[in-house]
């Protein structure tokens, strides 16, 4: 019994390299090195007139922010070949799917945001944290688009305040590689 035990947790822990609780060097490399072949798969679909679906689907959303996790659900949906693709991409760098592989980049992406909205912007953070919601009187005045780009910014705003202090002290070294990764 104790045999079949350990062989259980030996066989998790090899079917999935980057899942772990937290967010850990290994899965930031993981995800950096993927970068340039997604971004290359993006513009393939671009140029094919295929991108305007995924664009919309990576902009936050008003509910929560996973746009990774959006985008690979559309790429599934409405581009199979190109999901397809993708998986080959990702699982290429330990990933164990392209679904594992997106939450990483949500949690990547937030744990940046996280790190540079402090650095930068901590009255927002602050703010986020207070817990305050947006008035809905004042949205009412606002346009329809603009709208939505405010409970877009709110929904950010309150998920980086959410951010483990963990996800952001592991993110902290790897800022200057992000901030070049995402200005392309």
């Amino acid at each position: 019994m104790r045999t079949l035990k350990y062989s259980l947790v030996l066989l998790w822990m090899l079917a999935s390299p980057l899942q772990a609780a937290g967010l850990s060097a290994t899965a930031i490399e993981a995800y950096l090195e993927t970068l340039p072949q997604v971004r290359a798969l993006a513009e393939q679909l671009e140029a094919k007139g295929q991108g305007d679906f995924l664009k919309r689907e990576i902009m936050p959303g008003t509910e929560h922010f996973d746009p990774h996790q959006r985008g690979v659900r559309a790429l599934e949906q409405q581009a199979p070949d190109a999901h397809a693709e993708l998986g080959r991409i990702v699982t290429a760098s330990g990933f164990t799917s392209a679904g594992n592989w997106a939450q990483t980049g949500d949690r990547v992406v937030l744990a940046y945001g996280a790190v540079k909205v402090e650095a930068e912007s901590p009255e927002i953070l602050a703010l986020a944290q207070s817990g305050a919601s947006l008035d809905p009187a004042m949205l009412q005045m606002l346009s329809p688009e603009m709208r939505v780009q405010m409970q877009q910014a709110m929904t950010m705003a309150k998920a980086i305040a959410q951010v483990p202090a963990a996800d952001k002290q592991m993110i902290r070294p790897y800022i200057a590689r992000l901030d070049q990764a995402f200005e392309q």
